[in-house]
């Protein structure tokens, strides 16, 4: 059986996976997000003698990896874990890519990236923020060489690509990873050297702990490149996402991992932030392959957002299970656009939108009829565990 726990992550992502008994993490939302409600599941996990098989974090974002860095810096020693055993975490990061040799960077260089690890992480806000957790200036790449965790199956120099084979599990698991391409990793590389480089950085960025924690801080900090908002011009004018949708710039986001997991039949597809056009490519190349595009469960890409999901991305998939985590809080997200365009297709099958939080996306879907007449229900700070195969029938 194949259940998902969606955290309430408030504009982040937080996913607990249990497949027939192997548990995966996806992401952990911000430091209180794990402190909260994921910390607790854990703990009864490890007292029932489970583990972590794998461990996620998609991409560098502060509400995808904010909770992951409170756990591994809470979670002690190999010689004994505090809260349960990890036996495996998936994380592209500057040590994670090819590199040049590194070259000596003078004082004024080291005092550059020293100012950034002060600046740390953008602080968590709302009810329930950790601001000492959540702005510390140390990368999650740091936190795992310290705390010696099996890093990208190894020590972390190599990352994980649609090029990483399918990975095989206990109890009939299997991921399979369709993004990103080194191209996006290799593109978010040079967009932060660049941005280095614009605030007077002068040496050859390789292999060291400070350069780690700038690497993360700097892509955490300014990875949503803004970019105008396309708004109707009458109020009585409902956008279709044909005509709303635009590319999303970030250079992070479209280094997001995305996985298909497959636990003896039932599949769900994880999205993370990724962008539609890579995502197409890739799942085009599945069905090439052989292999259905109709999943079990889909968490749908950066919470809902139109810059993230297309109109041809939907046309190749479908599920009757859908996962949406944001409470609203940044960009509008969820997007009403993307939300009606899942359910305007027409289906043979009842779509079941779980959504974390409650938001002004998910109140104006209760009350939209869906054009082609199609069964679907909205379901709202959807927080406990979704048996997939109970819940799609």
């Amino acid at each position: 059986m194949l259940k998902i726990k969606m955290y309430p992550a408030k504009n982040g992502d937080a996913f607990l996976v249990n497949a027939n008994g192997t548990h995966i993490l996806v992401d952990a939302g911000y430091a209180s997000t794990f402190n909260t409600y994921i910390a607790p599941d854990l703990a009864l996990i490890s007292k029932n003698g489970g583990c972590i098989d794998v461990m996620m974090a998609t991409h560098i974002d502060l509400d995808h990896i904010g909770g992951i860095i409170e756990f591994v810096s809470r979670n002690g020693s190999p010689q004994g874990r505090e809260i349960i055993e990890v036996k495996d975490v998936w994380h592209n990061s500057l040590r994670s890519l090819s590199i040049q040799a590194n070259l000596p960077s003078d004082g004024e260089d080291r005092k550059l990236l020293e100012s950034i690890q002060r600046r740390g992480f953008p602080l968590e806000r709302g009810p329930g923020a950790n601001p000492i957790g959540a702005k510390h200036g140390i990368s999650l790449a740091k936190t795992l060489r310290e705390k010696g965790y099996r890093w990208n199956t190894g020590d972390g120099t190599d990352c994980i690509t649609n090029d990483t084979p399918y990975r095989t599990y206990a109890n009939g698991v299997e991921i399979s990873v369709i993004g990103p391409t080194l191209a996006r990793l290799e593109a978010l590389r040079k967009w932060w050297l660049r941005e280095l480089r614009r605030l007077g950085f002068r040496g050859n960025p390789a292999g060291d702990d400070l350069l780690d924690d700038a690497y993360e801080i700097l892509c955490a900090t300014a990875s949503e490149p803004a970019t105008p908002s396309i708004r109707p011009i009458a109020t009585h004018h409902a956008r279709r996402l044909q005509e709303a949708y635009t590319v999303d710039p970030s250079p992070t986001n479209a280094s997001s991992i995305a996985f298909i997991l497959n636990a003896c039949g039932t599949k769900a597809l994880f999205l993370g932030d990724t962008r539609a056009e890579d995502m197409v490519t890739a799942l085009r190349q599945v069905a090439a392959n052989g292999s259905s595009l109709q999943f079990d469960a889909i968490k749908v890409s950066h919470h809902g957002s139109l810059r993230s999901t297309n109109v041809e991305l939907l046309s190749l998939i479908d599920a009757p299970v859908y996962f949406i985590s944001s409470d609203g809080s940044h960009h509008d997200h969820p997007d009403f656009e993307v939300l009606a365009e899942i359910v305007d297709r027409p289906a043979d099958f009842e779509r079941k939108l779980y959504f974390s939080h409650e938001s002004k996306a998910s109140r104006r879907l209760r009350d939209h009829s869906s054009r082609s007449g199609a069964r679907f229900s909205v379901h709202t700070e959807a927080n406990d565990w979704i048996s997939l195969k109970e819940s799609d029938v």
